[in-house]
């Protein structure tokens, strides 16, 4: 009787820690198809930030911030955030703090009044009357020399100080680094696959 008891908690113990082992393993870097994606900045963002106004919803608390200072975006383009839309934020409740879905919608105006929009996508979390935040963004325009950054993938980090009303955000290329085994990515090839 004492073996069983004995023999039983080991392999409870030994399955636990095979277990881990398990969970160790897939959260290695070397694993899975891809190398990680390359990063490289792409566009600055200089924004000014308010209060939102919150309103409650079946959903929870959402927020309402309108875009009314505008605010400049240089790298890749130099243009002016014009001073429209609004930022829409839902309150996740959870015991990770103060976060929010965010969602907004710039508007930049080249210095040739061409104009071009960037969906933001992002999580933000709020602590000590700030924000840091990531998501992802989208291009969309019709300016032929940027008419590519439709099609390309970026990612956003934002921070704000609402005690100073500052906002910086940082728009990331990102860029496939290929295989990990070394083969093409076909999609990526040129066109006839060589």
């Amino acid at each position: 009787m004492r073996a069983v008891l004995f023999v039983s908690p080991l392999f409870i113990q030994l399955g636990f820690s095979l277990g881990l082992k398990q969970l160790v393993r897939r959260g290695q870097t070397d694993a899975g198809v891809f190398n990680p994606p390359k990063t490289s900045s792409f566009l600055q963002l200089d924004l000014r930030v308010t209060l939102p106004s919150n309103v409650s919803t079946p959903d929870g608390m959402t927020a309402l911030a309108p875009n009314v200072e505008g605010g400049k975006a240089t790298g890749a383009f130099e243009a002016d955030i014009l001073p429209v839309g609004a930022a829409y934020e839902r309150v996740a409740l959870n015991k990770a703090g103060e976060n929010s879905f965010y969602q907004n919608r710039y508007i930049f105006q080249t210095a040739d009044n061409q104009t071009l929009s960037l969906d933001v996508d992002a999580i933000l979390h709020y602590e000590n009357n700030a924000l840091h935040g990531f998501g992802l963004g989208k291009f969309s325009t019709i300016i032929p020399e940027l008419f590519h950054i439709n099609y390309q993938a970026y990612i956003v980090e934002v921070m704000a100080d609402f005690n100073s009303g500052i906002a910086v955000g940082e728009v990331f290329e990102l860029t496939s680094c290929g295989r990990r085994d070394g083969e093409p990515i076909k999609g990526l090839l040129p066109p006839g696959g060589a």
